[in-house]
C-alpha cells in the first residue's frame, strides 16, 4: 500500500464529510513516515497517543495542506469545479488517489456542473464499481481500471469537457 495514495483518499473524503477514524489516519501517517514522506506535521501526527487522538483530525488537515493533498477549494465558480474534476482525473490516472474515491467525489459534483454527458461516463464506471456484488461475473478491481480509463479519457481531451 502506498501511503501518500491513502492519504489523498482520507483527505477526498473529509471534503466529502466523511470522517476518517484518528487511528487510521495516526496509522497511515506511521507508514507515510516509514516510505519516507515528510511534512511537518506529519510527524507530529504520527506520535500521537491514545489519549491525544483527539488532536488527529486538526493535524491531518495540516498534513493535507502541507503535502498539497487536499482537493482544491473553496468550489464556488464552474471554472472552479472543473479544475477540480482535473485534479481528480489527474490524480486517478497518477495513482496518486483510489479511482473510486476520486471518482465518487466527482460522481458528488456532478450536479454542480449541470449533468455534463462528458462525465458520464466516469460517474457510470463509479455506479457500477458502488453497485459491484460478488455474484457478477468480474471482479471488482475491473471497474477500478475502467475509472482510470474514463478519466485518461477526459484528460486527453479538449478541457473542460463540452
Amino acid at each position: 500500500m502506498n501511503a501518500l495514495r491513502d492519504l489523498r483518499g482520507y483527505a477526498i473524503r473529509s471534503a466529502l464529510n466523511e470522517t476518517v477514524g484518528a487511528d487510521v489516519l495516526i496509522d497511515t501517517a506511521v507508514r507515510a513516515l516509514l516510505e519516507g514522506v515528510d511534512s511537518p506535521s506529519l510527524p507530529l501526527l504520527a506520535g500521537l497517543s491514545r489519549r491525544e487522538e483527539g488532536e488527529a483530525q486538526e493535524l491531518f488537515r495540516a498534513v493535507t495542506t502541507e503535502l498539497d493533498l487536499a482537493p482544491p477549494s473553496p468550489i464556488d465558480s464552474q471554472s472552479t469545479r472543473w479544475r477540480l474534476v482535473r485534479w481528480l482525473c489527474e490524480a486517478i490516472v497518477d495513482g496518486s488517489a483510489q479511482p473510486e474515491v476520486a471518482g465518487k467525489f466527482i460522481w458528488d459534483r456532478w450536479d454542480e456542473l449541470g449533468y455534463p454527458k462528458s462525465l458520464q461516463p466516469l460517474v457510470g464506471r463509479v455506479s457500477e464499481w458502488d453497485d459491484w456484488h460478488p455474484s457478477w461475473d468480474v471482479e471488482r478491481e475491473h471497474f477500478q481500471g475502467l475509472i482510470v480509463d474514463e478519466a485518461k479519457t477526459l484528460l486527453s481531451g479538449t478541457w473542460p469537457p463540452s
